[in-house]
C-alpha cells in the first residue's frame, strides 16, 4: 500500500474543508494508521470527527484501486446521515439495510462496476447468507478497508450490546492481513476496550483521546412524579434556544410527552423505532434541517447522529447507566460555545432500568430449554416452538440469536436444526454481566446524588485518565443553571392531561397460528382508562385493586365521562363483564356502577368455568390463548350492541375470546373496555 505522507492529508482536508482547516489532535495520526494498514481503535469524544477518519481514508484508498470500503453501522438513521456526509468528500456511499431492498439489485450492479466507494451495512445484514454470499464475496478479495462504527456494541461489556456485532469478529478473522481495520466508538472504558482488543488482536492501534466535553452544561433535577417532569418542560423548554432532543426510556413516554407539548404549542414530534421507515426518514430530515423544536425520541435515534448545532438534550428518565448517558448528551454542542444537558430524575426511573437489565440476556434455563426442543425435534419453525415454549416472543427471538450466532444451532428453510456442537451453557458469564449491569445502575445513582463534578464523574466512568473538573456544571457553577421547581397549577394541568391521556384497545388480526380472526368474530375498537402503575389514573388503578380491592367513585367518574359520547356512537344496549374466579365481585362491581351512571342494563352474561392461571403468566401468544379459550361460557344470551368491561388489558385474548362467545349467542357487535393497559406493566390482563 503506498504511502501518503502528511502533507499530502492535509491539503485535502483544506480544499474539502477550506483554508483554515486543521486536523484536531489524532485525527492524522488514526488516518495514517488506516492507510498503513493497521488495524486501529480510535476512543474519542462525540464530535471530534471519527466518521473524517474513514471517509478520508477511503478517499486515498480508493485513489489507490482498492475495493468498496465496508462500514458496518447499528442505525439506520445513523446511515442516511452518513451518506450525504461523504459526498462532501467525492465519495459516492449507498445503504445496503432491511429498509430499502426494491434498491437491492441496483445496489449490486453498482457494486459489480466498481461504482460504490462506501457501502452501509448493519450488523444484522451478516446474518442473512445471501448478502454474505453474494455481496461480501463480489468485493472480499479487493476491499479496501472495515470500519466498525460504535464498536462498542462488539462488546458483552459495552452499554448497548448487540448480539448480531458479534458475527463481525468471524469477519475480521477471515480478512487478509493488509486490509485496514478501523473501529470507532466515543463510549468505551477499559473493560470494553480490553474485550474489543481480545477480538480483533493484540497487534490493535489504540487512539484514545480526552473525553470531556467542554461545551456541556449538565444539570441534574430531581422530579419524582410524571407531572411534574412534564409541567418542568412546558415552564422551560421555550428557554432553550435552537432544537434539541428529548429522550425517554419508553415508546409510549415519547408518545406522551410529545402530545403535551404539542398540546401546549411547542412544535414537537416523536420519534421510535416501531414508526414506519418513511415516517422516521422524514422526521430525520425535518431534525437535521431545524424544522422543529423538539424531537422526543427513545435511544433509536442517537448514536452517530451528525447534527452540530443541537442546543440541548433533555433525559426525561434516567439511563441505567453512566456511559450510555454519555453518548446521549454527546449529541449537544459538538460545534457551539454553550449546549445544555438536563438529567429530570423520576421514580419510575430504576423500574424500567431494572426491567431492561433482567431481559437483556436469555436466561441460562430459557436456553436449555429452546436447545432440549430443537434437539428433540426434527427441524422445528418459530411458531412451533413458541406453541411448546412458555416464552416471549421477543425473548425467543433473542434466544435464537444467540444460539445460531455461538453455532449452537443452525436455520434452513425457516427450521431450526441442533448443530453438531456439544451444548454447553455458560451460567456465569450471562451472571457477571447482568451483575455488573446492576453495578452500573447503582453508580448511575451515585452520579444524580454527587455533589461534585458531573462531567468530571463521567470521564472517571469511561477511564478517562485526563479526567478533570469541567467548571461550568450544575455543581461547579449551579447559577448558570434552570429552575428546579414547578408551579403548581402547571402540575395540576399536567395530571388532568395524563388522566385524559387514553389507550385504543385493537382487535387481534390474527390467531398464534397466524390465521386471519374474522371481523365478525371479534370486538370493536375500544379504550383503555391508564396505562397501569403509570401517573394519571394508572396510579390509583393498581392501589385500588390490590390495595383497597374496590375501584373508587373517582374511576367510575373518568370512565363515564370517556364511555358516554362514545356509548352513544356506538350505540349500546347492554353492559356485561369479564368474569374472575379470584376477584369475582371487583370487576362486576365495577361495571354495575357505570352501567348504572350511563343509564344501561348491566347483565351478567358470562361466567369462568376453568380457574386457570393468572394470565400475566402465560407469556406468548400461544399460551395466552390456550390458557383463556375453554374457561369462559356465556349463561345468558345477550341481543344488540355488547359493552364488555374488564379490569386489565395487555394480551387481549381474554377479550378476543370472550367477545367471540357473546358473539356466538347473538350479540351483533362487542365493544371493549378496560381501567389499565398493562402492556409492559403488572397485573393481571385480558
Amino acid at each position: 500500500m503506498a504511502s501518503i505522507d502528511s502533507n499530502q492529508l492535509t491539503h485535502q482536508l483544506k480544499l474539502i474543508y477550506g483554508a483554515n482547516a486543521e486536523f484536531r489532535d489524532g485525527q492524522l495520526e488514526a488516518i495514517q494508521a488506516v492507510l498503513s494498514g493497521e488495524r486501529a481503535l480510535v476512543v474519542q469524544k462525540t464530535g471530534w470527527g471519527k466518521s473524517l477518519i474513514y471517509f478520508m481514508s477511503a478517499y486515498f484508498l480508493r485513489k489507490q484501486g482498492r475495493g468498496p470500503c465496508i462500514v458496518i453501522s447499528p442505525l439506520l438513521a445513523l446511515m442516511n446521515n452518513q451518506i450525504e456526509a461523504a459526498a462532501l468528500y467525492g465519495l459516492t456511499a449507498l445503504a445496503y439495510n432491511s429498509q430499502n431492498r426494491e434498491q437491492w439489485s441496483d445496489i449490486e450492479e453498482k457494486i459489480q462496476n466498481n461504482g460504490v466507494d462506501v457501502l452501509f451495512i448493519s450488523p444484522e445484514r451478516l446474518a442473512d447468507q445471501e448478502f454474505v454470499s453474494r455481496i461480501l464475496s463480489m468485493i472480499a478479495e479487493n476491499i479496501g478497508m472495515l470500519v466498525v462504527d460504535e464498536a462498542h456494541c462488539i462488546s458483552d461489556w459495552g452499554h448497548d450490546f448487540r448480539p448480531d456485532y458479534r458475527r463481525i469478529v468471524n469477519i475480521v478473522q477471515q480478512m487478509p492481513e493488509n486490509v485496514p481495520i478501523l473501529a470507532t466508538t466515543a463510549t468505551a472504558n477499559n473493560r470494553v476496550i480490553d474485550d474489543i482488543v481480545a477480538q480483533f488482536g493484540k497487534s490493535l492501534h489504540i487512539l484514545r483521546g480526552e473525553l470531556t466535553r467542554e461545551s456541556l452544561y449538565i444539570q441534574i433535577i430531581h422530579l419524582n412524579h410524571k407531572e411534574e417532569r412534564l409541567a418542568w418542560l412546558l415552564e422551560n423548554i421555550s428557554k432553550f434556544s435552537g432544537t434539541g432532543i428529548i429522550y425517554c426510556l419508553t415508546v409510549q413516554d415519547c408518545i406522551t410527552v410529545s402530545a403535551w407539548l404539542v398540546k401546549n404549542g411547542i412544535d414537537a414530534y416523536a420519534y421510535t423505532g416501531q414508526m414506519e421507515t418513511e415516517t422516521r426518514y422524514m422526521l430525520e430530515r425535518k431534525f437535521l434541517e431545524n424544522g422543529m423544536k423538539v424531537l422526543v425520541a427513545t435511544v433509536a435515534y442517537g448514536m452517530g447522529i451528525d447534527k452540530p448545532d443541537i442546543s440541548f438534550v433533555i433525559h426525561f428518565q434516567k439511563p441505567g447507566n453512566v456511559v450510555a448517558y454519555y453518548q446521549q448528551i454527546g449529541r449537544a454542542g459538538r460545534a457551539i460555545q454553550r449546549a445544555y444537558a438536563i438529567l429530570l430524575v423520576g421514580a419510575e426511573d430504576d423500574v424500567i432500568s431494572e426491567y431492561f437489565i433482567k431481559t437483556a440476556f436469555p436466561l441460562a434455563k430459557e436456553l436449555n430449554t429452546v436447545v432440549q426442543e430443537i434437539d428433540s425435534s426434527d427441524g422445528i419453525k418459530r411458531t412451533e416452538l413458541l406453541h411448546k415454549i412458555n416464552m416471549k416472543a421477543g425473548r425467543l427471538d433473542n434466544a435464537l440469536k444467540f444460539l445460531l450466532i455461538n453455532g449452537d444451532v443452525y436455520s434452513e428453510k425457516s427450521k431450526y436444526f441442533k448443530s453438531p456442537k456439544p451444548w454447553i451453557p455458560d451460567l456465569s458469564h450471562s451472571e457477571q454481566i447482568t451483575k455488573m449491569r446492576f453495578n452500573e445502575l447503582d453508580q448511575m445513582n451515585c452520579f444524580v446524588q454527587t455533589k461534585n463534578c458531573y462531567m468530571e464523574f463521567v470521564a472517571k466512568e469511561l477511564n478517562d485518565a485526563s479526567a478533570h473538573p469541567c467548571g461550568h456544571c450544575g455543581n461547579c457553577n449551579p447559577v448558570e443553571g434552570f429552575p428546579t421547581s414547578v408551579t403548581q397549577e402547571k402540575v395540576v394541568e399536567a395530571l388532568a392531561f395524563l388522566r385524559g391521556d387514553n389507550f385504543t384497545i385493537s382487535p387481534r388480526k390474527r390467531w398464534p397460528d397466524n390465521k386471519a380472526i374474522k371481523p365478525e368474530e371479534t370486538y370493536e375498537t375500544g379504550f383503555a382508562l391508564s396505562n397501569y402503575g403509570d401517573a394519571g389514573w394508572g396510579r390509583v388503578v393498581s392501589k385500588n385493586k390490590y390495595k383497597d380491592h374496590h375501584f373508587s367513585d373517582d374511576l367510575v367518574e373518568a370512565s363515564v365521562d370517556i364511555l358516554r359520547r362514545h356509548c352513544l356512537e356506538w350505540n349500546i344496549d347492554v353492559v356485561t363483564s369479564v368474569p374472575s374466579l379470584r376477584r369475582p365481585l371487583l370487576v362486576r362491581d365495577f361495571a354495575e356502577r357505570v352501567a348504572a351512571k350511563l343509564g344501561l342494563v348491566y347483565i351478567d352474561s358470562i361466567t369462568k368455568v376453568t380457574d386457570t392461571p393468572e394470565q400475566k403468566t402465560m407469556q406468548n401468544s400461544a399460551f395466552q390463548l390456550e390458557n383463556v379459550l375453554k374457561s369462559f361460557q356465556v349463561v345468558k344470551s345477550l341481543s344488540g350492541n355488547v359493552l364488555l368491561i374488564d379490569d386489565m388489558v395487555d394480551s387481549r385474548w381474554t377479550l378476543t375470546v370472550c367477545s367471540q362467545e357473546l358473539l356466538q349467542n347473538g350479540a351483533a357487535k362487542v365493544y371493549v373496555f378496560a381501567l389499565a393497559n398493562t402492556s409492559g406493566g403488572g397485573g393481571t390482563d385480558s
